[in-house]
């Protein structure tokens, strides 16, 4: 039974009020295609309608896999109206990924895009759990229902299924930097908390805002969609996060707010359509996955003038801290220096930095991230797990930093990503700062390979700007001057790319892997 003083109700009644609001307004586009707030509540109504109609009961685990488009966000919604709890599938991983996201979270029913056939047939006879496979796409599929035959013709009025806040809403995955991925469970009034007050907070979301996705929505970017709908506006979902299409996108439908990784912001400050581009409707540019380094984020400032938001987060936490547009200032030193932190901690968020037995330390001292909210995760899929990181009301973040005398919170680096050569302590962040302030340094990524001597010994790889050189004696130099001998690459390799994981990061895991091959750990 819904508890109707419940604050955090589901995740769907916001959006049912937008559309009753905002009726008229266009509330998504995606290429040339467009739904009204009207059109959106009548869609989702009929997606839930349909699922209720193939026998799905509250609770039931949904698998959605598609890319970015139109009809990602209905689906998603109307999955929740029905009762039944996504799991969000990252478009971008394998197909033994979304093997094990299927099989871990006991979908019984698996939505997805034609794009995915091909994955589809390689992993349906290995999920015991998976009953029903229902694909969008314009030809129709040899074993699975037509999604518009399914849901199209099904009736539009709200879905009799009552949702109480405590019901389970939606399953995510870690993004397995440091790991396997471990299935994250949410709430509905976990998942509303965490949507509207770090959407809304974030974001700084105004009316009538135009909203562009490029990333995947099934990460960060789609936190932002129920804040642009309460305000009114309009969500654009783009195919893709290549420079050309977010340029062209802001340009068209004069977006106002965007949210990218720290590397496309890069990207784009190299682009030749930039200096040609009108971004001046461009208001809000939210970046995740990685602090950007200061010496860039300044170049950055420079360019495309005060719209940056800085927001850093965890799956099992949620949303923690925000460095806030007035934060970003380059004409105060002491304002300067916090270009490098990630921010306070939002309003609703506490924040502790903790030792190995869980102790709080003083402002100042370096330790584990640990966070206390509502908007935070129920617990792990396997409960047996919560352990690792939800220890009395605290969830340990596993990131290493520290917070200073006026609250801003500094990361230092990845708890598991720490470097231990010849008994020191190398955090690779602080390598890859002193890296990417080289004008040639496009990107880089430090990691710990194995050494005969030191245990371990640290090692960078770099991707080179375009146009420019440098030599690998140089950059190792360049950090032995800034931070010392010990934290100095001992090896540096030039690169094309670096491997990115489905969340966009970079994948420390398989840049470490040829180098840890025969061991039994990768660490000594």
């Amino acid at each position: 039974m819904t508890d109707q003083n419940s604050l955090w109700g589901p995740v769907t009644r916001v959006l049912d009020r937008a559309c009753t609001y905002y009726s008229d307004r266009t509330a998504l586009i995606a290429g040339d295609r467009s739904l009204t707030y009207t059109e959106l509540r009548s869609v989702t109504n009929r997606i839930a309608n349909g699922l209720l109609a193939l026998g799905i009961t509250p609770g039931e685990r949904v698998g959605l896999l598609m890319p970015n488009i139109l009809e990602f966000v209905p689906t998603q919604y109307g999955i929740w109206k029905s009762g039944a709890v996504p799991v969000q599938m990252a478009a971008k991983a394998s197909a033994e990924d979304h093997r094990y996201f299927l099989t871990e979270s006991g979908a019984t029913t698996l939505i997805y895009h034609a794009s995915f056939d091909a994955t589809v047939a390689a992993l349906a006879d290995q999920v015991p759990t998976l009953r029903r496979l229902i694909r969008l796409g314009e030809q129709p599929g040899d074993s699975a229902a037509d999604y518009y035959e399914i849901f199209g013709t099904q009736d539009d009025s709200t879905p009799p299924v009552d949702i109480g806040p405590g019901d389970p809403a939606q399953i995510m995955f870690t993004s397995g930097s440091t790991g396997t991925p471990k299935g994250v469970l949410f709430t509905h009034d976990r998942l509303s908390h965490y949507l509207l007050t770090a959407g809304l907070e974030i974001g700084d979301t105004r009316p009538g805002e135009v909203f562009a996705h490029g990333a995947p929505l099934t990460h960060f970017t789609q936190i932002f969609l129920l804040p642009t709908f309460l305000r009114g506006g309009a969500n654009v979902i783009m195919p893709g996060l290549d420079v050309d299409t977010l340029l062209d996108t802001i340009v068209r439908h004069r977006a106002t707010a965007t949210a990218v990784v720290p590397t496309v912001i890069y990207l784009m400050l190299t682009h030749p359509k930039l200096a040609a581009a009108d971004l001046s409707s461009l208001g809000t540019v939210i970046y995740a996955g990685s602090p950007m380094a200061p010496e860039k984020l300044r170049t950055a400032i420079e360019a495309l003038g005060p719209v940056f938001i800085q927001t850093y987060a965890g799956t099992e936490p949620g949303f923690i801290s925000c460095l806030r547009k007035q934060d970003h200032m380059l004409d105060d030193p002491a304002a300067l220096a916090r270009l490098g932190s990630a921010g306070r901690p939002l309003f609703h968020v506490d924040v502790s930095i903790q030792d190995e037995q869980d102790r709080h330390l003083p402002v100042g001292e370096t330790g584990e991230i640990c966070a206390r909210q509502l908007g935070r995760m129920s617990g792990y899929l396997d409960s047996g797990k919560d352990t690792e990181a939800l220890r009395d009301g605290w969830v340990h973040s596993g990131d290493i930093g520290y917070l200073d005398a006026d609250g801003y919170l500094f990361l230092v680096d990845r708890k598991k990503d720490l470097v231990v050569t010849g008994g020191f302590n190398v955090f690779p962040r602080q390598v890859e700062d002193v890296l990417t302030q080289h004008a040639a340094v496009a990107q880089c990524a430090v990691i710990g390979i194995p050494h005969p001597k030191w245990g371990e010994a640290v090692h960078a790889v770099v991707v080179p700007k375009p146009g420019h050189t440098v030599t690998a004696e140089q950059l190792i130099a360049l950090v032995k001057a800034h931070k010392g001998s010990v934290w100095a690459p001992k090896t540096l390799d030039f690169v094309d790319t670096l491997p990115l994981n489905a969340s966009g990061k970079v994948d420390k895991k398989a840049l470490r892997a040829p180098y840890w091959a025969g061991h039994a750990r990768q660490v000594n």
